[in-house]
């Protein structure tokens, strides 16, 4: 898991860097992958202090960059290269860290099935029943009725998962299933948004027909966060 969450964060930064440079916003892109590569490896050691300071370096040195640079690296690029490390890099790690909890690859499952839920549900709402517009500026195909239907298969989903290997009351896998179906949609609109900013239909082209890392994976960005700390302040705390 930790080699393919590595895949993916340098992948997904490189594929930020392009979007970014489009907007005529430069990020260092040496620190920012460089930043999440050491995030995954903290994540992979279960330490909270190591992410902790992975990031605290990681602002130093484009604090010290933005000095040597300036004016040529900007406030806007240091902001944009932090930011890069933290979604394509630090996010997806939230992925390993459910699988260091009791559990957890049980959890991991939990998660992926949800999100994937929501956004085959989503569409097939949305393709049939759709006809409010949730965001028409930034994805005018998403529709308010899809978007309650992504939530309706994420809640599907997680409870068929709590009936067939419940770990906790079922409840939890009611309000999992529903955090899910929001959070995800919030992170498929904002990679829209990136993508609307920057002028372009995909992120890359990795996966033909398909799209880039962030495409593939936007709405899991913030899926795996939003269900990492359920678990660790709700569950098990």
């Amino acid at each position: 898991m930790a080699a393919v969450i590595l895949a993916l964060a340098v992948v997904g930064i490189v594929e930020m860097t392009r979007l970014w440079s489009r907007m005529d916003i430069h990020i260092w892109r040496p620190l920012a992958v460089t930043a999440g590569i050491l995030y995954v490896a903290a994540a992979g050691t279960g330490s909270g202090y190591f992410q902790a300071a992975v990031l605290f370096l990681a602002v130093t040195a484009a604090a010290i960059y933005l000095i040597a640079a300036y004016p040529s690296f900007t406030v806007s690029d240091l902001s944009a290269t932090i930011f890069t490390s933290l979604y394509a890099g630090w996010l997806l790690t939230h992925l390993i860290s459910i699988r260091h909890l009791t559990d957890g690859f049980h959890y991991v499952l939990l998660v992926l099935v949800c999100t994937w839920s929501t956004d085959t549900f989503a569409y097939f709402v949305g393709i049939n029943m759709g006809k409010r517009k949730l965001a028409p500026v930034i994805s005018p195909q998403k529709s308010v009725e899809g978007s309650l239907g992504g939530i309706a298969g994420s809640i599907i989903a997680a409870v068929i998962v709590g009936i067939l290997s419940s770990r906790v009351p079922l409840i939890h896998y009611v309000i999992i299933g529903i955090l899910v179906g929001i959070v995800g949609q919030v992170g498929d609109l904002a990679e829209s948004a990136f993508k609307r900013m920057a002028g372009v239909k995909d992120s890359g082209r990795l996966i033909p027909g398909h799209g880039g890392v962030l495409d593939r994976f936007d709405s899991l960005y913030l899926t795996a966060p939003a269900v990492y700390y359920y678990l660790r302040l709700i569950i098990m705390s």
